[in-house]
């Protein structure tokens, strides 16, 4: 029998928790006029919180939408409001610790001391040793199809009776997960929360590949997986037992970027493009700063922007390069950035 937690209704619903959720909700956005309205009359809205939450009567308030555009594709983001972001850091500052003892190691995203970097680090180190254990290496790569917005209710609310027994905490994961959306599909990109259950789902998937496929070099990224096989035949099976475990217990598909490849040509994989001796940055991401930089030069030559404007951009790009054997793409990449005033 799976181990389940209880006894956490009375610290989440605690005014110090809810405070504490504030606080973490408030960080980088203290100037917001929301966050300020909220601040205002701390004190009370905390207490009316928390009232809501014992009673059994809070609900969450309706997103609010807009598309974000990455390098990849256009998303839309549902955003909660200030003061449901604030009960979403407390109930998750409370819960995901107990979430995290049911998750593999070689789970990296919403995770502290793991991210990005770590994962890029790992699936480094896992192609090294699976080169010194077999000579030539295949890689897996598994993308789910749609991932939050296929995410099944009724099977998440499932996984996580098994790891909750009090009916308080599950009837708020219920509420969060079921309000603001008329199907039985779909978590909002954008949600603290959401981001939690995404990879608490997906480690039914991680015990599977590690515990029945018996598979040593494994890696997750919230639904990106790199699976490292000694052939292509091998990896080929694993594929059929994982795509049929993803589609009957987790009611997802898989996304038709799913491939089987020689670990020669190098994973594209959590921002990076992976080697078992280097990194390098993703090439459509250096393009991307290039065309960025194109674009701050003009705007900065017309004073549009300003000299912190450009800064941060760079900090950032070099922040992202730093973590990866890029130098020559650094300087490449920086000399589209011309600052000169007309």
């Amino acid at each position: 029998m799976p181990k389940s937690y209880g006894d956490l209704w009375p610290q989440i619903v605690s005014f110090e928790n809810l405070l504490r959720g504030f606080n973490e909700a408030r960080k980088g956005k203290r100037y917001q006029l929301e966050v300020l309205r909220f601040s205002d009359r701390l004190e009370e809205n905390i207490f009316i919180i928390q009232d809501n939450l014992i009673t059994g009567r809070w609900r969450p308030s309706p997103f609010r939408e807009f598309i974000k555009v990455d390098t990849l594709k256009r998303r839309l983001i549902q955003a909660p409001a200030f003061c449901d972001r604030v009960v979403h850091h407390a109930f998750i500052g409370i819960t995901q610790p107990f979430m995290e003892r049911k998750w593999i190691y070689d789970s990296y995203a919403c995770r502290r001391g793991k991210g990005v970097h770590r994962c890029v680090s790992r699936t480094k180190d896992f192609l090294y040793r699976a080169w010194r254990m077999w000579g030539r290496v295949y890689v897996l790569q598994v993308d789910i199809s749609k991932y939050f917005q296929s995410i099944h209710h009724q099977t998440l609310l499932d996984i996580l009776k098994r790891t909750f027994h009090e009916k308080e905490v599950l009837s708020l994961y219920k509420t969060i997960i079921e309000t603001n959306n008329a199907t039985e599909r779909g978590i909002p990109i954008g949600a603290l929360t959401s981001q939690t259950l995404a990879n608490h789902y997906l480690s039914e998937a991680d015990h599977f590949v590690k515990e029945k496929l018996m598979v040593k070099f494994y890696v997750r990224y919230m639904d990106d997986m790199i699976l490292l096989g000694p052939s292509k035949h091998y990896l080929k099976d694993i594929l059929v037992e994982l795509k049929r475990f993803v589609e009957t217990k987790l009611k997802l598909d898989l996304n038709p970027k799913t491939r089987i490849y020689p670990a020669s040509q190098g994973v594209d994989f959590a921002g990076y493009r992976t080697w078992r001796t280097h990194i390098l940055p993703r090439k459509r991401n250096v393009k991307a700063a290039k065309r960025r930089f194109k674009s701050i030069s003009r705007r900065y030559a017309k004073g549009e922007v300003g000299l912190e404007y450009a800064k941060s951009r760079v900090f950032s790009f070099i922040g992202y390069m730093q973590h990866c054997n890029g130098y020559c793409s650094t300087v490449s990449a920086l000399k589209y950035l011309i600052l000169r005033r007309n």
